[in-house]
């Protein structure tokens, strides 16, 4: 399976995790990196420097490395996304994480809207308007799975520099847990037996918030994750040779 990936890394750690564990499946090959929201040439720097055998481009997925890959993987705000939609440039198979169908608490607080579609509402709303058969993945599935003290020693024991990124996150946020959504949502495009969807249409409102709808395409929305299966395989991938 050839794999690309969307990511907004340098925020919330998961982004490396889940690029790491990308990297080292044998079952496939991760064929590029592309980065999306502010600053795109700091995130593309962090992405070499994590992989460096991995092609990673600032900003939007070129389109013709696109035309040789499986699936997409979007792990940032929608708007790369969006944009390679707009042009007709999308893989067949297009997994996304963003969205909250609900309130959720995440971090202690409730939240309504979730950052990768709130970001860019815009985006997230014209795909969704115009784009079917995308997996997406919201905030309601991915909230609860926290990494706990096992996890988190094993993943810094094996990935580089995410002790650091852990330490410069918890200053900003606090002393929260990571929470695994990006990761989950690489084993998903990966196709992983780690969750069970539903086909439901979906809108996203001017504010971020995401709706079930009455018209628009079917979309594949992630309504469980299994924790501890999500877990143990982000473990075994992190620290395969």
């Amino acid at each position: 399976m050839r794999l690309w990936i969307d990511t907004d890394i340098g925020d919330d750690p998961d982004d490396t995790v889940a690029l790491w564990c990308a990297s080292r499946s044998h079952d496939a090959e991760l064929v590029g990196v592309s980065t999306v929201d502010g600053d795109v040439e700091q995130r593309a720097a962090l992405g070499r420097a994590l992989l460096p055998h991995v092609e990673v481009s600032a900003d939007a997925p070129p389109a013709e490395k696109l035309a040789a890959v499986d699936v997409l993987v979007g792990i940032g705000p929608w708007t790369n996304i969006a944009a390679l939609a707009d042009a007709g440039g999308l893989p067949r198979r297009v997994v996304l994480m963003g969205g909250a169908l609900g309130r959720v608490r995440h971090h202690g607080e409730l939240h309504d809207v979730e950052h990768n579609v709130g970001r860019d509402s815009k985006s997230a709303a014209r795909l969704l308007a115009t784009v079917g058969d995308l997996i997406v993945v919201p905030l309601d599935a991915t909230a609860r799975l926290h990494a706990d003290a096992h996890d988190e020693r094993v993943l810094v024991d094996n990935i580089p520099n995410l002790v650091e990124q852990l330490e410069a996150w918890r200053a900003r946020v606090g002393d929260v847990p990571l929470v695994l959504h990006d990761p989950a949502t690489v084993l998903i495009g990966l196709g992983e037996k780690i969750a069970r969807m539903e086909s439901r249409r979906l809108r996203v409102e001017r504010d971020g918030t995401m709706r079930a709808s009455t018209d628009g395409p079917l979309q594949h929305v992630v309504a469980h994750i299994d924790a501890d299966a999500t877990r143990a395989r982000v473990r075994a991938l992190a620290s395969k040779g």
